[in-house]
């Protein structure tokens, strides 16, 4: 009786393991499932929080979705809005074939209650809509080191991204709407917002066309920052990046082809014609 009773217990504790490993088998599903839907729930309110980005047609290089991802503020001026890497992250990048980056353009949202102002007008400054809506623009982002200093995160997210081909020029805008701020940041070869210049006037009037596509650009910021989609203004001088080698369409005519006598193999003696010696007439002599 107690071998059959032992018996009995030991199968019953079989079954109550077995009962216990499925109830947590089963309550570990779940949780996993919960975690996958959350992580897609935040990865869609974060996609949500940023503008999709709109970028122009180019024959210099090929545009590339650099993802949404959460991370720190980048820009370096004023108060931080967010702590930590929370803040909505959205990247493009212009490409060309060898593997040098034309252009980045970063776009940032966060709450607009800690909205840094707008630094005191200087060279670099552009105008703008009030205090909340700050345009600026700098032609040679790291002369003298100046992104480092100024944008240190910025700086070395681009850094980590292998996104730091040089040189680059920089511009930002950083606009507050319906209780959201947006800061986009655009990095970008200098020679896309450059003409060449060939006299005074041409030297005179080069800074113009950086200046307006700057503009551009705040205007769309300004209407992503209301809902739309950020698109990208077209840089004016892309095409001058990526001219095709020069083919002649003209074909030239070939000289007629000229014999040339072999060198000798050793030196040869050429006789020289005999002089005739004229004897002298009789009547002159």
């Amino acid at each position: 009786m107690n071998s059959m009773a032992s018996l009995r217990d030991s199968r019953i504790g079989v079954m109550a393991g077995t009962l216990m490993l499925a109830l947590v088998a089963g309550c570990a599903a779940p949780s996993g499932s919960q975690h996958t839907a959350a992580s897609m729930a935040a990865a869609s309110a974060l996609a949500k929080e940023t503008p999709l980005i709109s970028v122009p047609s180019t024959s210099v290089g090929t545009w590339y979705d650099l993802g949404t991802e959460p991370s720190p503020w980048l820009g370096g001026e004023g108060a931080v809005p967010v702590s930590s890497a929370n803040a909505a992250t959205r990247a493009v990048g212009l490409q060309r074939g060898d593997g040098t980056w034309l252009a980045v353009v970063v776009a940032q949202s966060a709450p607009a209650s800690a909205a840094p102002a707008c630094p005191q007008p200087d060279s670099m400054h552009l105008g703008g809509r009030g205090p909340s809506d700050c345009l600026r623009l700098r032609r040679d982002a790291d002369l003298e080191g100046w992104l480092r200093a100024q944008h240190s995160v910025l700086w070395q997210w681009l850094d980590d991204r292998n996104l730091d081909s040089r040189p680059r020029a920089w511009v930002g805008h950083r606009v507050v709407v319906g209780g959201r701020l947006l800061e986009v940041h655009a990095l970008f070869n200098p020679f896309l917002i450059e003409p060449v210049t060939r006299n005074n006037a041409d030297f005179l009037a080069a800074g113009q066309p950086g200046t307006l596509w700057a503009q551009a650009l705040a205007d769309a910021t300004r209407a992503a920052a209301g809902g739309a989609a950020l698109v990208v203004p077209p840089f004016p001088y892309a095409a001058r990046l990526a001219q095709p080698a020069f083919q002649s369409t003209t074909t030239l005519p070939l000289a007629p082809a000229r014999e040339v006598a072999p060198a000798p193999t050793r030196a040869t003696q050429v006789p020289q014609p005999a002089t005739q010696v004229q004897t002298p007439r009789r009547d002159r002599e």
